[in-house]
């Protein structure tokens, strides 16, 4: 799938809400299911919103990485402690927000894998959080194919 029009959906969807500021390099494409990676990303930029002052501009940035597709979500917002990082962030129902359910990071992280990419958070007390959510790469747009097995 093609990532840049998904960043902009994303980010133009949001733009009532809180700036949401898109970049992507061009003629990306990654394996990826488009539902899942958008909802994946709704949920990550939700939290950054959540998390920053409503001045200041969320950053979606998509870049070819090695062969993989690397899609950042940047905040400048609250960031969490390294012991939250390390122990609960991708654990249900663990927020640091008041009234966080605590589900997105949780969701996130189980979307990315299930399309055999993995997602990476950077992030600092007072100096915000950077997720990066790794794809892998595609030459065209090749459909994504989803593995269903029997339990």
């Amino acid at each position: 799938m093609e990532v840049q029009p998904l960043l902009d959906a994303i980010a133009a969807a949001k733009a009532r809400q809180h700036p949401v500021r898109a970049f992507c390099e061009a003629g990306l494409f990654a394996m990826a299911d488009p539902a899942g990676l958008e909802q994946a990303l709704s949920h990550l930029v939700q939290n950054a919103i959540d998390a920053s002052e409503p001045d200041v501009p969320v950053v979606l940035r998509a870049v070819e990485s090695g062969g993989d597709v690397a899609i950042e979500v940047v905040d400048r917002g609250a960031g969490m402690s390294a012991e939250f990082v390390r122990t609960r962030l991708f654990q249900p129902f663990a927020s640091t927000k008041e009234q966080g359910f605590g589900v997105g990071a949780f969701e996130a992280k189980s979307l990315v894998d299930a399309m055999g990419g993995r997602l990476e958070v950077e992030s600092r007390a007072g100096d915000g959080t950077r997720f990066t959510l790794f794809l892998p790469g595609a030459e065209s747009r090749a459909p994504f194919a989803i593995e269903r097995k029997r339990a």
